[in-house]
């Protein structure tokens, strides 16, 4: 079986964030894959609800033999694991330990009622974006025909974003 380049969003707002996002990253790596490389960290607001709390947000990106349904199955069960209690509905958001989304999935798309790669929203979110530019900034979306870069310019997301003073992802694959 091949090996496919899979790239991950990564978010947390409920202490401990750095913990959750390196429980989140060590799980990854045990389930799904090998993480060949990570975004700088970076501290956001929340979008699309209110809460006291910042996000750490970043992406990551991973090496694994699974299908994009078995990447799913599997980073719902690692939410689980660390305590997501349950998925954004309708765009209600809420506070969350992590949140896990396939971002992008060699360069295929799928569109079930499962599963949508790329995911919908990420261009559309600046705490995507900008650690996805980070990784990838040339990498070309398969919907819009634009690079990661592009998008990041294009993107009207004017939420504030700050690099995270602590970098603690080096450590988790390097």
């Amino acid at each position: 079986m091949e090996m496919n380049q899979l790239i991950l969003s990564l978010g947390s707002n409920i202490e401990s964030r750095s913990l959750n996002i390196t429980n989140a990253c060590q799980a990854i790596a045990r389930e799904i894959g090998k993480i060949s490389n990570a975004s700088k960290i970076y501290t956001t607001p929340p979008l699309g609800f209110e809460s006291d709390t910042h996000f750490l947000n970043c992406c990551i990106l991973v090496e694994t033999r699974l299908t994009p349904i078995g990447v799913l199955s599997a980073t719902q069960k690692i939410e689980q694991s660390l305590g997501r209690t349950q998925k954004s509905v309708d765009e209600n958001y809420t506070s969350r330990t992590i949140d896990i989304d396939i971002i992008f999935f060699n360069k295929q798309r799928v569109n079930t009622s499962e599963l949508i790669i790329p995911h919908a929203l990420f261009r559309e979110r600046k705490f995507v974006l900008k650690p996805l530019n980070d990784l990838t900034n040339n990498y070309i979306d398969p919907i819009s025909q634009l690079t990661v870069g592009q998008l990041l310019i294009n993107c009207n997301d004017n939420s504030p974003i700050a690099i995270h003073e602590n970098q603690f992802l080096d450590t988790l694959y390097k």
